[in-house]
């Protein structure tokens, strides 16, 4: 009844939407969307959303790595005072800098720990583009990463956080001066334009291709262009695809839905894909990325065995605008932060399982005929393609 008594006096109320980029880490591995809001004398508290109603967790502090705000700032737990009233204001004090955003990106080196600061300009799979702050270009292999601070707020952990949280108290003094800086003009300025030699081809855009376009392209009928307007339309309605594709995922992942409603909502999410598209799996029991056709994803997401489940996509955004290919239809790519919380217990209500994944979704935009008044109208649909995993 004590601990009880001390949980709701330090617990503090919380709106959803402020839980989109804060988590915490933890020491068996696992990430927990939701909030460090305080301590007793042996446990951290940390509140996470539970059917819209924030709910708090205590946890023992050996068990609890990290927290990181939704200004993309970290806290070390093994910088936490023994001291309990000292560490509620560490924890205070914390909390207080979640609306100061940092000026630049902050790229955590592994080997030797270094903060690399910059604005980051393109990402894919194998290396991160940025402008350091002396206005100068630079690239960085992944490989080569533990972590990345966005200066909008979001994070990403490249490795396992034992191994990021070993790094960020390494260069703890460069992480603090970086975070804090305010972006110069030179790193603002945008890159001078490179002029080709003549004789020379222009170098391959660092963007990989999306969609079957085709090396030699066979002669085909021109097809239409998109107007501005268009473009915008089908732009939006991809975005919009991806967002109910989410909502059916919760559909099949809620417990309380009947068989019917959730048979629906298989077919319905089919609806949104290409017909051949595929989906990239990870699972702590299971090393390695597994491939599955949607239906056959989606048939085993309806089984997963705990009490309850939520997934929640976040920061979803075009990393690849659609782009008319050689075929002529359009094709583009979409990425999310997809995490899955899973949750059983006495109660129902412990996190027995949260996983974090950044995944890309492949669009395609593309004409057919359709039969009005008598005559074939050529009309665009936009389909989702195969979704795989950002590999860390």
């Amino acid at each position: 009844m004590r601990v009880c008594v001390v949980i709701s006096l330090l617990f503090v109320s919380l709106s959803g939407s402020l839980f989109g980029q804060e988590a915490v880490y933890l020491a068996n591995g696992n990430r927990a969307t939701g909030r460090l809001t305080g301590l007793t004398d042996e446990k951290i508290l940390i509140s996470v959303i539970r059917n819209g109603q924030p709910k708090v967790y205590p946890m023992r502090r050996e068990n609890v790595l990290m927290a990181v705000s939704a200004s993309g700032r970290y806290m070390l737990i093994s910088d936490l005072s023994p001291d309990p009233l000292v560490a509620r204001q560490q924890i205070a004090d914390f909390q207080k800098g979640l609306a100061k955003k940092p000026g630049y990106d902050v790229i955590l080196k592994i080997s030797p720990a270094k903060a690399l600061p910059g604005l980051i300009g393109y990402e894919s799979d194998d290396i991160i583009n940025f402008r350091q702050p002396n206005g100068s270009a630079a690239t960085i292999n992944r490989r080569e990463v533990a972590a990345v601070f966005y200066r909008d707020g979001r994070h990403t952990l490249l490795l396992p956080a034992v191994q990021v949280t070993a790094a960020l108290n390494s260069a703890r003094a460069e992480m603090k001066r970086w975070q804090g800086a305010v972006a110069t003009t030179k790193a603002l300025a945008p890159p001078a334009k490179k002029t080709t030699p003549p004789g020379k081809k222009p170098a391959d855009s660092a963007v990989a291709k999306v969609g079957p376009e085709p090396t030699k392209p066979t002669p085909t009928v021109a097809k239409p262009v998109l107007t501005d307007e268009q473009y915008k339309q089908y732009r939006n309605s991809a975005l919009q695809k991806v967002d109910r594709f989410v909502a059916f995922l919760n559909v099949l992942a809620n417990k309380e839905a009947d068989a019917e409603e959730k048979e629906k909502a298989i077919d319905q999410a089919a609806e949104l894909f290409l017909p051949d598209a595929t989906i990239e799996v990870t699972s702590a029991n299971k090393p390695g990325v597994r491939k599955y056709k949607v239906k056959a994803y989606l048939m085993r997401l309806k089984m997963v065995p705990y009490a309850s489940s939520t997934i929640e996509w976040s920061e979803i955004g075009y990393i690849k605008e659609l782009t008319k290919a050689a075929d002529g239809a359009y094709y583009g790519i979409i990425s999310g932060q997809q995490t899955f919380n899973g949750y059983g217990g006495k109660d129902g209500e412990e996190i027995l399982y949260s996983d974090v994944t950044q995944k890309n979704v492949q669009v395609k935009l593309d004409t057919y005929k359709k039969p009005e008044n008598g005559k074939m109208v050529v009309n665009w649909e936009v389909l989702l393609g195969n979704i795989g995993l950002v590999v860390k």
